[in-house]
C-alpha cells in the first residue's frame, strides 16, 4: 500500500482543521485482519477516542447499519473492507496519537503531515518508508514521541528536529540516514531516548549533545562515527542508563567519569578503537551488560583487569564481554563472586 496516498487522504481531510487520525488500526503484523469485523471494531475505537463531534457526524456509527454505510467510510464493494476514511471539515477533535507500526507501508512520509499540529506521538516504525524526512515534522511542536525505526529513510538528519521542543523519544535506528549529527539536537532539553543505530552517520558526536542532562538512552551503534567520548559524560549525563556506541571508529580512553554514572545499566562499546585502562565501575550497581570487546583496551600489564573487581556489587550483571583486547595479567578471583 502506498503510504503517501493512504496518509494524504486522511491527513488532508482531518488534520488540516484539527488533528484527528488513525491511532488504532494496523498496530502489528501479528494482528492480521481476518474479517471485516476487525474493521468495524477499529472504527468504533476511533469513534470512542473522539472527544468532540459538534455536527454529530459519528452518530450513524452504530450497530444498526453496516459500517460500510457509516458516514465518511468507503469500502471495497467485493470484500466489504475499509479502503478510506474521509471526514473533511467536520471539526472533530480528540486524537493525538498516530501509530502505523509493523506493516508494509511504502512511499514517502507525506508533506502535509505537518498539518497535524496537535500530534503528540508518531509511530511509523517497521515499514518500508523511503525518501528524505527534511522539514516535514519540524512544525509538530507538541510531538513527544517520534519513531521511524526500521524503514528505508535516507538523507541527513534534519537540523529542524531541534525545533521539536517537546520531544522526549527519537527512534530512527535501522535506516539509511547519512551525514553528521546536527548540533541542533542539543536543543531538545526533554530528550530521554535517542537512537540512530545502524545508519550511515559519520563525523563526531557534537559535544553539546552530552549536555542533555535528561538523556537516559544513548544509541548510536553501527555507524561510521569517530572521535572520542566526552571526558565528563558521567557528570553531564546523570540519568544515563544505556550508552551504546558499538561498531564505530571511536578512539581514546573510556572516560573515567563513567564511574559516576550510578544509573548506568548497559555499557556497550565493542568494535571500536578505545584504548588505555578500563576505569572503575564500582558506583554502577545497576549494571546489566558490560560489552567492551574488540577494542585496544589494556596495556598487557598485570593490573589491566582490575576493573573486574569493581563489578562485585553489580548484582544485576548478566553479560561481561572483554575479549579481543590487549589485556594482560591474570583473571581476578572476583570473577567467582560476580552476579549469577
Amino acid at each position: 500500500m502506498d503510504f503517501v496516498n493512504m496518509m494524504s487522504s486522511i491527513i488532508v481531510s482531518i488534520c488540516y482543521f484539527i488533528f484527528c487520525c488513525f491511532s488504532f488500526s494496523f498496530q502489528s503484523t501479528d494482528c492480521v485482519l481476518k474479517s471485516n469485523e476487525t474493521d468495524q471494531l477499529a472504527l468504533l475505537e476511533f469513534k470512542a477516542k473522539v472527544t468532540r463531534d459538534p455536527l454529530h457526524v459519528l452518530s450513524s456509527w452504530n450497530y444498526s447499519r453496516h459500517f460500510c454505510q457509516w458516514k465518511g467510510v468507503t469500502c471495497n464493494p467485493r470484500h466489504q473492507r475499509v479502503t478510506a476514511l474521509l471526514l473533511p471539515s467536520l471539526l472533530l477533535q480528540g486524537l493525538r496519537n498516530l501509530s502505523l507500526e509493523n506493516n508494509t507501508f511504502g512511499g514517502q512520509i507525506p508533506d502535509n503531515i505537518s498539518h497535524c499540529v496537535n500530534l503528540e506521538s508518531l509511530r511509523l516504525g517497521y515499514n518500508e518508508l523511503v525518501g528524505k524526512v527534511q522539514g516535514k515534522l519540524s512544525s509538530l511542536s507538541k510531538l513527544r514521541i517520534q519513531s521511524v525505526r526500521s524503514n528505508k529513510l535516507s538523507g541527513e538528519i534534519p537540523s529542524s528536529f531541534g525545533n521539536l521542543s517537546s520531544l522526549e523519544v527519537l527512534s530512527a535506528a535501522e535506516n539509511q540516514f547519512e551525514g553528521q549529527i546536527p548540533e541542533t539536537l542539543s536543543e531538545l532539553k526533554r530528550m530521554r531516548y535517542i537512537s540512530f543505530g545502524a545508519n550511515k552517520l559519520s563525523g563526531e558526536i557534537p559535544f553539546s549533545i552530552y549536555n542533555l542532562s535528561s538523556l537516559s538512552d544513548f544509541h548510536f551503534s553501527f555507524n561510521q562515527l569517530h572521535g572520542s567520548l566526552q571526558s565528563d559524560l558521567g557528570f553531564t549525563l546523570p540519568n544515563l542508563e544505556v550508552l551504546n556506541v558499538g561498531g564505530n571508529q571511536f578512539t581514546g580512553p573510556i572516560p573515567t567519569s563513567i564511574s559516576n554514572a550510578s544509573n548506568l545499566m548497559r555499557l556497550i562499546i565493542p568494535k571500536n578503537g578505545f584504548s588505555g585502562k578500563v576505569p572503575s565501575l564500582e558506583n554502577s550497581h545497576k549494571l546489566e551488560w558490560v560489552s567492551i570487546s574488540r577494542n585496544h583496551l589494556g596495556n598487557g600489564e598485570k593490573d589491566d583487569l582490575e576493573f573486574v573487581n569493581s563489578l562485585v556489587n553489580a548484582s544485576r550483571l548478566e553479560l561481561l564481554a572483554f575479549n579481543i583486547n590487549n589485556f594482560g595479567g591474570m583473571l581476578p578471583e572476583a570473577v567467582g563472586s560476580l552476579s549469577t
